[in-house]
């Protein structure tokens, strides 16, 4: 048997609209989607949480900028220490090569300075050879060049070369420089060249 027409037509009415007419529930009913437990407040706590995310987000991009930063800075104060260092031993090391070029002309100088002079005729020449080597020495002095004379001293490795040793019947002569041979320069705390010396030594049995 066939339903009623007119009944038909509204049960489709009442559907396309949106209502369901059996079980009396719709968007006319006042119900909210998701029930009556307090589901309906979830997007909102989602948001929230998204938002405390985004406020830190900031604090802790700024802290690796911080931390990024100190390290560039340590490695820009290491770079600029290193660089002036490096600088300081290249001038250091260039002026100690050409002091090293000079002393080859002051022991031509004083090689001169020390041949027997023939009063008339090499008396003049003989002044200024020393006049030269004293101004020499002193333009080495102005950039730092010390002499090593240690006449007399005790021998130091450090900055005495010995070529002869010469036998001495004082215990207490031994071990000390008879002689300076050639003259020690140094620079500051860099040696450039030890002084030849000759060195006294006490042999007991040789002297009996």
């Amino acid at each position: 048997m066939n339903k009623d027409p007119d009944r038909r037509e509204e049960a489709e009415t009442a559907f396309v609209d949106g209502e369901d007419i059996e079980s009396g529930t719709g968007e006319g009913n006042g119900a909210v989607p998701g029930g009556a437990d307090g589901a309906a407040e979830t997007p909102g706590h989602v948001d929230e949480v998204a938002v405390r995310e985004d406020e830190l987000e900031p604090e802790e991009e700024l802290e690796r900028l911080r931390d990024r930063h100190l390290r560039l800075a340590a490695e820009f104060d290491n770079y600029r220490r290193r660089t002036r260092r490096e600088i300081l031993e290249a001038g250091e090391a260039a002026r100690a090569d050409l002091a090293r070029r000079l002393l080859e002309i002051v022991d031509d100088l004083q090689r001169v300075g020390d041949m027997p002079c023939d009063p008339e005729a090499h008396e003049a020449l003989h002044q200024g050879v020393g006049l030269i080597t004293r101004k020499l020495l002193k333009a080495l002095g102005d950039v730092g060049v010390a002499i090593i004379d240690p006449a007399g001293e005790r021998f130091d490795p450090n900055y005495h070369e010995a070529l002869i040793a010469t036998e001495t019947d004082d215990p207490e002569a031994d071990d000390t420089i008879s002689q300076v041979l050639l003259t020690g320069y140094r620079m500051g705390d860099r040696l450039l060249r030890p002084a030849q010396v000759a060195v006294f030594r006490y042999d007991p049995e040789g002297n009996a």
